[in-house]
């Protein structure tokens, strides 16, 4: 299918070095932490959007790359391109994560800069990721963002770098989706404690509404699961701490995992296998093999 390439963000370098409009090639690591959290902001998007799902559809990550071809003249400005395939006129491809991803990451960033509350859009385990993003930038430099669909540039510098740092050391809350075996309640309390895959215990709250599902988890518990969707309080290193609500709870069987339909049909794997044997090697294969197969395995006398 045919492929368009469309200008996703530009990325201006300003100040300091760059008043020559030179890119010193020091600063290249910052363009590559600046994808990686677009990157992982859009996976995070995408979680979010099919909590039922267990895996990112195949290929997502590749149709996520993203190249320069030119550093703007007059300035130390990179235009970040990205290749998609070509829709219809009539029915243009709508945004995607990535798209969104951009103007999440251009929000926070004004966010912070203004002593505003983060948007609740941010993903908050991408906040450590601003760790490597600008620490090149020396005192008197700076980053300017424009995502393709605004006219104003987004101030990046160490000030807002480091106060979205300052975010992650207090702690932040964010959207969890966990299964485990519940092994205590406090009805009275609306307390709960779940044991995770990895051992780990996590305690959370649950609402009236849910203490049948929670007593049947509990009296069960050797053989029943909980699969809890809700929000959680995390430490600075990005630990979970608490489960402070849940959204959603549903008991399942233990071990049992939810159909994922994004995992390829084993049909497709073997087919793909197939088809990187050279035709020769197949002719190889015997046509009997059958009914001789213990003649071909252990060199028993063949049968007619």
């Amino acid at each position: 299918m045919a492929k368009t390439r469309y200008e996703l963000v530009t990325h201006k370098f300003a100040g300091g070095r760059f008043d020559d409009n030179g890119l010193d090639v020091d600063v290249l690591p910052d363009l590559v932490a600046f994808k990686t959290i677009l990157v992982d902001t859009a996976k995070e998007l995408w979680r979010r959007k099919h909590p039922e799902r267990q895996r990112l559809p195949n290929n997502f990550e590749e149709s996520l790359s993203l190249k320069f071809y030119t550093i703007q003249p007059g300035s130390a400005g990179v235009p970040l391109m990205r290749e998609v395939e070509a829709s219809d006129e009539l029915f243009p491809r709508p945004p995607d994560e990535l798209d969104e991803a951009v103007e999440i990451v251009a929000d926070s960033i004004d966010a912070v800069s203004a002593d505003r509350a983060l948007p609740d859009l941010l993903p908050k385990n991408i906040i450590p990721l601003f760790e490597n993003y600008g620490k090149t930038l020396r005192a008197d430099e700076h980053i300017e963002l424009k995502p393709a669909k605004r006219q104003a540039f987004t101030r990046y510098s160490s000030r807002e770098r480091e106060r979205l740092l300052q975010v992650v050391q207090a702690g932040y809350e964010d959207v969890v989706d966990l299964t485990g075996e519940i092994r205590a309640a406090d009805l009275d309390g609306n307390n709960f404690t779940l044991k995770l895959a990895d051992g780990a215990k996590v305690s959370g709250k649950f609402s009236p509404q849910q203490e049948t599902d929670i007593t049947n988890a509990l009296r069960e518990h050797a053989s029943r699961w909980l699969h809890v969707r809700g929000h959680a309080e995390f430490l600075a290193s990005g630990v979970l701490k608490r489960i402070v609500s849940v959204e959603d709870l549903k008991v399942q069987i233990a071990g049992d995992k939810p159909f994922d339909p994004s995992v390829r049909p084993i049909w497709e794997v073997i087919e793909e296998i197939g088809a990187s044997v050279p035709a020769e090697e197949w002719d190889k294969v015997p046509t009997d093999g059958a009914v001789n197969l213990d003649h071909y395995l252990y060199g028993h006398a063949k049968k007619t």
